[in-house]
């Protein structure tokens, strides 16, 4: 009778048990939310409709001038990133800055392609050239963005 009754009592502990373990994994976790923190990225304002820029075509497109005389008062430098689809070599550019602006004015030649102690491979541009400049001064910051076809 003893045995029966430690058998009884192991069988109940043991369905109880299986019974808590069923219990709890069918309850869902709690999710905490956090809450999230946007930054605001403001956006650069562009310039106004009197800067204008050109870009201009020299040795059969293998440079070009990028030329402003109307830059916006108080500039310090301008970033410039200009970017093209080419025949064979896919999507190229060009970056950097200018920083010698004299009386509202700048002009930068530029190689489309790449050289190397002496040699130059040029890019054989297809369609546009999409120029964004950032003109940077003692206004803040500026952009201008526009297409060229050569």
């Amino acid at each position: 009778m003893k045995k029966n009754m430690i058998l009884l009592v192991v069988g109940v502990l043991v369905l109880a048990g299986i019974g808590l373990a069923i219990f709890f994994s069918q309850q869902k976790p709690k999710v905490v939310e956090q809450p999230q923190k946007k930054e605001e990225v403001g956006a650069i304002p562009t310039v106004d409709a009197s800067t204008t820029v050109t870009l201009t075509s020299l040795q059969g497109n293998k440079e070009i001038v990028l030329k402003s005389s109307s830059v916006p008062n108080g500039t310090t430098s301008v970033d410039y990133e200009l970017s093209y689809d080419t025949k064979g070599q896919g999507k190229q550019g060009v970056i950097g800055t200018i920083s010698s602006i004299s009386g509202n004015s700048f002009e930068k030649q530029m190689t489309l392609g790449t050289c190397s102690s002496g040699r130059c491979v040029y890019h054989e541009v297809v369609g546009a050239i999409q120029v964004t400049l950032k003109f940077t001064g003692e206004y803040g910051e500026k952009v201008l963005s526009k297409e060229f076809t050569l």
